[in-house]
């Protein structure tokens, strides 16, 4: 028996023979039979996460689906309440709904344009760019 030690870890080795690896032309049928056995882990393990991913962005969905519907009330009722302190305030009820009617669209106009600003992003602007130079480049120098 030898040791060896590193680090405080010792390991040990014994002088005894390895098992025999068995007839030749067992390791090859063997080796495929675990390669296929690992395959079908990891299809079993990835079908397994693909359901779970599913189920989870289902879930997640009909929450924003309802949390969507609260806030939509939610706003439906702060923009009434603004419309009745405008008639309290002494503004015709025709009125206090117009100006309330027209803030919500100031709000959704902003955000619209800030959405139509932020748009350009979406196309990997450098990406393409850094594709296309030496594209052009090649073009130019008559190579595609």
């Amino acid at each position: 028996m030898m040791s060896y030690e590193n680090d405080n870890h010792r390991v040990m080795a014994s002088n005894e023979e390895s098992p025999s690896p068995g007839p030749v032309g067992e390791g090859p049928g063997r080796m495929l039979h675990e390669i296929r056995e690992l395959v079908i882990d990891h299809l079993e393990l990835a079908t397994l996460e693909a359901q779970l991913s599913a189920n989870t962005l289902l879930r997640m969905a009909i929450v924003s689906i309802v949390t969507s519907l609260v806030l939509v009330s939610s706003w439906l009722a702060l923009m009434g309440a603004a419309a009745l302190a405008l008639m309290s305030a002494g503004l015709s009820p025709e009125l206090a709904m117009l100006m309330v009617c027209g803030c919500n669209l100031l709000i959704a106009i902003t955000g619209w344009l800030w959405i139509r600003h932020k748009s350009h992003r979406l196309g990997w602007p450098a990406t393409l760019r850094a594709i296309r130079r030496p594209l052009n480049e090649a073009k130019m120098q008559g190579g595609v």
